[in-house]
């Protein structure tokens, strides 16, 4: 004699997990053509007005490489010290070297990694309904490319 058992959630058998899910669906942290392009800047030197999505925000300026970036900020930051030269030659030094990390031995060499950072010149910020900031001019601008959720070629500007 059989009995027939009743299913309660006590007993039930819960279906196999391959049943319920399918494969998520891969997303790149990064945008791969975005990091190909400052590539292009970092090994050779491109400059393009360019406009990012961050944040919520549009930032947009001048792409430019990473060396010129740090040799710009270095000279920004050791100005701050123009009349103090025991302080802005040694703080221009130090921030200037950094720009070493984007020397390129040769085109050839395909094991460095993508960029991480995106620098801009002339940057200014951009938020629904109101005016860019900074209002008078530009600033010099490091972002971290997996920050970006899209861009756009040209900077933008107020008219």
């Amino acid at each position: 004699m059989q009995m027939e058992q009743t299913v309660t959630e006590q007993n039930a058998v819960p279906p196999q997990a391959e049943d319920q899910t399918q494969p998520a669906p891969v997303v790149a942290e990064t945008d791969w053509f975005l990091q190909s392009l400052i590539g292009f800047a970092n090994r050779w030197g491109l400059e393009m007005g360019i406009t990012l999505q961050v944040s919520g925000m549009l930032v947009s300026g001048t792409l430019i490489s990473g060396a010129k970036y740090f040799e710009e900020f270095a000279a920004q930051f050791a100005g701050g010290f123009k009349n103090n030269a025991e302080l802005s030659e040694p703080f221009h030094e130090l921030i200037s070297s950094y720009k070493k990390i984007y020397d390129v031995a040769s085109e050839e060499d395909s094991d460095h990694p993508p960029p991480n950072y995106v620098h801009l010149r002339n940057a200014q910020f951009y938020q629904p309904g109101q005016k860019p900031l900074p209002t008078n001019q530009g600033v010099l601008w490091r972002g971290r490319v997996a920050e970006i959720g899209g861009f756009n070629l040209g900077s933008l500007s107020e008219g």
